[in-house]
């Protein structure tokens, strides 16, 4: 009864538009107070949350990324894509996919991926016969590509929360995070053959691509060597993104001699700004999970789910559009820490393993980034490119059909997220 109450006043302030972390803070000294438990556990319960190793590689991959933005490394990318794809029928389209998976594997956070891609191509795409809401379309979508495939930010916390590898996290989601680009590809391709929008195929020279892929080769080797080194086990996912920091400063400096004091500066700031908000979050959320234990919550959620039904089809199901509607109105982090201490007993005894679980949530949350009212994707994105939302949800629906078949597989097809770690891993 006392959490029923907690919960309404969270949802409470929720609505009022209160920090997320104050508000996890606010509802956590209520319950200690009534409860009438020290509020020492509150400080204590923060600093346990913060002294953790794996967390942190999310400053780490974040400041990578910021890095590889500044220092030019993303327009040699989409210049290298761009002569490579132009000749295939929606040629821009495919190149801003490809980018993003090319982006993916160096920084693993999708709104900084978002706003390089925007920033870099959806021009482009205006003047070569894509509507501006289309290409903010296709800038948002590729971004969800970024916490799929490994490093991810969002796997980084969730192995954390389960107590599960981040290695084998991290390959679960590589072939998830190439489906999503597949199936963006596939449908562009059905767009342009209803001949609704898309550019007309331009024939590049193989000298072109050449010289284009000479530039990036350095921005294209980085994924290669942080993801070759973790499943190699080299290094961990820590180690690994320092290692990433350290070659976007070489590679920026001293190889492209790109970099300064000033966007070293920028970047720094940005990445304080960014990690410092996850951070806090995650801080302020440690209280309120031991919440969820002392009142015994997921034990709750998993005997009324498996009272309506017992059918692991149905459950799912359930799971999944729970996860949907939370990560349409709350932040992506926000509902790691609240929901998978409570969903994770549930997954246990209906058989579904904790690393395809966590491709499950991630995708589920990652398709709430472009949705309202919460999605973040999708103002950072519309904010950039000077595109309404409207105009964008209507632009977005055939790639929301993707995307939720997408969700559908990795829910249903256990394989498609555990079998590269099993080959790789085992």
């Amino acid at each position: 009864m006392m959490f029923g109450w907690i919960l309404l006043l969270l949802i409470v302030l929720i609505v009022l538009r209160v920090r997320l972390a104050f508000a996890l803070l606010l509802v956590s000294l209520v319950y200690f107070w009534f409860a009438d438990i020290p509020n020492q556990i509150i400080p204590s319960r923060i600093m346990a949350a913060t002294q953790s190793f794996p967390l942190l590689a999310i400053p780490l991959f974040i400041l990578a990324g910021n890095l590889m933005n500044k220092t030019g490394m993303t327009e040699r990318l989409f210049r290298f894509s761009t002569a490579a794809l132009r000749s295939v029928p929606g040629g821009l389209g495919h190149v801003v996919v490809v980018v993003g998976m090319l982006m993916a594997g160096t920084s693993g956070a999708a709104i900084a991926d978002a706003a390089a891609l925007a920033r870099i191509s959806v021009d482009e795409m205006e003047k070569n016969g894509y509507p501006r809401p289309l290409g903010s379309v296709i800038c948002a979508f590729a971004a969800t590509m970024g916490p799929l495939i490994p490093p991810s930010i969002m796997f980084i916390i969730f192995s954390w929360l389960a107590g599960v590898s981040v290695n084998r996290l991290f390959i679960a989601g590589a072939i998830p995070g190439l489906l999503v680009g597949v199936f963006m590809m596939i449908t562009i391709l059905i767009l342009l053959r209803n001949k609704r929008t898309g550019d007309a195929p331009v024939r590049t020279t193989l000298a072109e691509i050449l010289t284009t892929g000479r530039a990036a080769f350095w921005p294209i080797i980085m994924p290669v060597v942080v993801l070759g080194g973790i499943i190699a086990g080299i290094f961990t996912a820590t180690e690994a993104a320092a290692i990433a920091v350290v070659y976007a400063l070489l590679v920026g400096g001293v190889i492209f001699r790109k970099l300064n004091a000033t966007l070293v500066w920028e970047a720094l700031h940005e990445t304080v700004v960014t990690s410092s908000a996850i951070m806090l979050i995650v801080a302020a959320s440690y209280p309120f999970g031991w919440i969820l234990s002392a009142e015994q919550v997921p034990q709750g959620v998993l005997a009324y789910t498996t009272g309506i039904s017992e059918n692991p089809i149905v459950l799912l199901l359930i799971v999944n559009l729970m996860l949907l509607l939370l990560g349409m109105i709350m932040e992506t982090t926000a509902v790691l820490l609240i929901v998978v201490p409570m969903l994770l007993p549930l997954m246990s005894s209906i058989g579904v393993d904790p690393i395809q679980f966590g491709v499950i949530v991630s995708a589920n949350l990652l398709l709430g980034t472009i949705t309202p009212p919460f999605g973040i994707l999708m103002f950072t994105v519309c904010s950039i490119t000077n595109v309404s939302t409207v105009a964008f949800q209507k632009a977005a629906i055939p790639f929301y059909i993707a995307f939720l078949l997408l969700i559908c597989l990795v829910t249903y097809v256990p394989a498609v997220s555990l079998w590269l770690p099993s080959v790789l891993l085992d």
